[in-house]
């Protein structure tokens, strides 16, 4: 028998012990919101949430106590006039108000390197942050800020994996 007919046969056999160990995870253990709009967020106003990108997470239960969250944004760029030529930024967070400890927000940001520019390129993102659970649902949502027009594309997501930390 050869090398790769061995291997062939061993892992089917290794990823089906490690399966009947790990915990199950029924459908009820993600939760998933996204947009394919268009969506544009105006200059300097603080942060505000993104549209459709807001889900509420379960209560903890025995099987899952936490969440990771991950928003992806692959589709970013940022605008601004040209009589405003600054260097351009944005910031975008989760945002959990109610975890367990206290706020969680988890931040990330985009940015041009030159100020001469009107348009940027696209600037894709994507951040994940660990909120514990609570004793009822929570809300979880993503937020964005910035000092020029922010406009994302196509598709955003926002998602959650329920796990046991």
């Amino acid at each position: 028998m050869s090398r790769k007919t061995c291997f062939s046969r061993i892992v089917p056999a290794v990823l089906l012990a490690l399966a009947a160990l790990a915990p199950q995870c029924w459908a009820g253990d993600f939760v998933y919101a996204s947009t394919t709009a268009t969506l544009t967020y105006p200059t300097d106003i603080g942060p505000i949430p993104i549209t459709g990108l807001t889900i509420n997470l379960p209560a903890a239960t025995n099987a899952f106590n936490t969440a990771v969250v991950t928003l992806n944004m692959p589709n970013l760029f940022l605008t601004q006039s040209s009589s405003n030529r600054i260097v351009m930024t944005a910031t975008l967070q989760i945002v959990a108000p109610f975890s367990t400890v206290g706020p969680v927000v988890a931040l990330g940001s985009i940015g041009c390197d030159n100020a001469n520019v009107a348009t940027s390129g696209v600037k894709p993102i994507t951040i994940v942050a660990r909120i514990p659970l609570t004793s009822g649902t929570q809300m979880v949502e993503a937020e964005w800020f910035s000092n020029a027009v922010l406009t994302t594309q196509d598709f955003a997501s926002l998602s959650a994996v329920m796990v046991k930390q």
